[in-house]
């Protein structure tokens, strides 16, 4: 073999372990990888939250959360508590009322210095009577959303037909014991934000806070629901009206 060959055949063996070295130590340095962004960890009370089905705690976002809530079903029998607060300047209330619901059928107590006024949402039909009068007021009932109007809740299914630049922050968290999903979103003509706090488990609403600007002029919560089914008389008109 002359000189002239051992030449070549040196140089390309010095070429072939330069692009060996390349592949295995050049390239790793010269890519770069987009880092994946994970939300901040969850409170330590809020570890366990169970999250709908098909979705995880990183899925949840404006983007997402609209589907994650229309996996919910609501429990159909139960009985709470709801607290309604409402703030303006220079004053505030508070309603107070109690509320069971079985399948279709909704009856809600409000205590008044008056009598308690009764409200029972039954049969597509709305009562209305105090416990001082045998009078009763009966309507038809004209939405499916009625009992959460009488409650004064945020009907939070309207989330669902939002337009999502409009929901501002999703996320899950514990609100009285209660594994949530919160949603913050803006609606509404006169611009309000909105805060609602919806139970993983049973579909319900478990808190509300609505803002004008930075101020809090209405808030919602409610007491852990008892799931099992109430007393069927509970559903029934007072004695005159049966």
């Amino acid at each position: 073999m002359s000189k002239r060959s051992r030449s070549i055949i040196i140089l390309l063996i010095v070429l072939t372990a330069a692009v060996i070295l390349y592949a295995l130590f050049g390239m790793d340095r010269g890519v770069e990888t987009t880092p994946v962004e994970l939300p901040d960890a969850l409170p330590t009370e809020a570890v366990s939250t169970p999250e709908p089905s098909g979705h995880d705690v990183a899925e949840l976002s404006p983007d997402t959360v609209q589907a994650v809530i229309s996996l919910l079903g609501r429990t159909e029998s139960y009985s709470r508590t709801v607290t309604v607060e409402d703030f303006w300047d220079g004053g505030s209330s508070v309603t107070e009322m109690k509320v069971w619901a079985d399948s279709s059928m909704t009856r809600i107590r409000i205590e008044q210095s008056g009598g308690a006024k009764n409200i029972l949402l039954k049969d597509a039909k709305l009562y209305i009577w105090y416990d001082n009068s045998q009078n009763v007021y009966e309507s038809n009932v004209m939405s499916g959303s009625e009992a959460d109007e009488w409650l004064r809740v945020i009907n939070y299914e309207e989330l669902l037909q939002l337009p999502v630049e409009n929901i501002i922050s999703a996320s899950y968290e514990q609100y009285m014991n209660e594994s949530c999903i919160l949603v913050e979103y803006s609606s509404g003509e006169f611009g309000y934000t909105d805060l609602v706090f919806i139970s993983v488990s049973t579909g319900l609403l478990m808190g509300a806070e609505t803002y004008d600007g930075d101020t809090l002029i209405y808030r919602m919560s409610s007491t852990m629901p008892n799931l099992t089914s109430p007393d069927e008389g509970l559903f029934q008109l007072p004695a005159s009206e049966k």
